[in-house]
């Protein structure tokens, strides 16, 4: 009996509670690292192009009338009135022709104030209907 080994001693179990603590923190880590970096690489960029900020609003107008375009209107206003000028002579003149008489049974031609009918008037039965 000499030949036998010497007890060992007891098996020390070391806890394992420290791996599976570590091993959790470090998968959630490594998650909230992989989501972060999706957020900002893919999510960011997409969601600022759908989502646009509204334009910035122009610089304010510089105080005081701008003498080019006060001139430049101005033109375009005499413009205009010379246009309307004319527009209101033809609206007169048409007027004028609807006021004058115009051809009845008895007077086929009509009348022109002032002017002599340059034809004599058919005579009776000579047109038919």
């Amino acid at each position: 009996m000499a030949d036998t080994p010497p007890p060992l001693p007891p098996e020390r179990h070391s806890p394992r509670w420290p791996l599976i603590l570590g091993g959790l923190l470090g998968g959630f880590l490594l998650v909230a690292v992989g989501l972060g970096l999706g957020w900002y690489l893919f999510y960011r960029p997409i969601v600022n192009v759908a989502v646009q900020l509204p334009a910035p609003p122009p610089p304010p107008a510089p105080p005081g009338p701008d003498q080019a375009a006060l001139k430049a209107l101005e033109d375009q206003i005499d413009k205009q009135k010379a246009a309307n000028k004319q527009i209101e002579d033809q609206i007169a003149a048409l007027k004028d022709r609807l006021r004058a008489d115009v051809c009845t049974a008895k007077d086929p031609l009509g009348k022109d104030p002032g002017k002599e009918p340059s034809q004599t008037p058919m005579p009776p039965g000579g047109q038919k209907t």
